[in-house]
């Protein structure tokens, strides 16, 4: 299935319209759903390492990549830290790191700005380049100062965050349970908001939001209703939902998903999602 920019859609690794890295002998393999050419304001990519893995790497922009299966190992800045299943890895812009992949890897990953404004062109491009035996230019960012660094969540570092490290949830609806907790907005320095939103099973929620949101389910299901379609959404699968078009979403399970969207709440509201959630 192709990218939609004004439709409500879920995407799996057998949507992915290009596979702008593939290693056969290393096993790497970065496929996109979207990026700046299909009308999309995120990089929307799924990712597949096996076992062995290890390469070196700093984005020009900012991505947030959801542990699907498996795990991964991150040395960066002295630290070393790992993302495990149902985990959000945070990779600022401009800051280095070394992936170690320990064991066979599926993520999720969202990333901004686009490709194709990050590198000065889009992903086939910079595919046709590389195939070539070129190196194509451009394509760096300089990290944030140290004037954001020191919080709960810093976007001057790689970070590793789960559920249990929000700092404080809001209540949507009160039965059943549905509740957000948002871990960066724009206050924390950062270019996309970040939260993690739980629903009970039963819950029937008709949602809409004033901004492009993406959506990783890392347990339970739901079935979306939208456009006068439904599809199911669990582990595995991008939800995508552009700004203004409405869902309905039917909680068939207790259900964790990571949101990420762009504008941020604040910009999309005019204040900050702690005043909120």
């Amino acid at each position: 299935m192709g990218f939609e920019p004004r439709s409500v859609a879920a995407y799996s690794m057998d949507d992915v319209g290009l596979w702008a890295w593939e290693d056969e002998d290393s096993g790497a393999h970065v496929g996109y759903i979207a990026d700046e050419e299909e009308g999309s304001r995120m990089g929307l990519a799924f990712v597949r390492f096996r076992a062995g893995v290890n390469f070196d790497f700093a984005w020009p922009y900012d991505e947030i990549s959801v542990v699907t299966r498996g795990s991964l190992t991150v040395r960066t800045g002295g630290e070393v830290i790992t993302a495990r299943e149902g985990e959000i890895l945070t990779q600022p812009k401009g800051v280095a790191g070394t992936f170690e992949i320990d064991e066979d890897l599926e993520m999720i990953c969202v990333h901004f700005p686009t490709f194709a404004r990050a590198f000065g062109m889009t992903l086939r491009e910079y595919k046709a380049e590389t195939d070539a035996g070129r190196e194509p230019s451009g394509g760096e960012a300089a990290p944030r100062g140290r004037e954001w660094a020191g919080g709960a969540f810093d976007p001057t570092r790689m970070q590793v965050f789960g559920p249990g490290d929000v700092p404080s949830w809001g209540t949507v609806e009160e039965e059943p349970l549905s509740r957000v907790g948002y871990l960066a907005d724009r206050a924390e320095g950062f270019p996309m908001g970040m939260a993690y939103s739980e629903f009970a099973r039963g819950g029937v929620h008709d949602l809409s939001f004033p901004y492009d949101e993406v959506a990783a389910v890392t347990r339970g299901s739901f079935t979306v209703r939208s456009g006068g379609r439904s599809f199911r959404v669990g582990p595995g699968r991008m939800l995508y939902m552009p700004a203004g078009v409405s869902a309905v979403f039917e909680i068939e399970e207790d259900t964790v998903a990571v949101g990420l969207h762009h504008p941020t709440f604040a910009e999309a509201f005019g204040h900050d999602p702690h005043q909120v959630y």
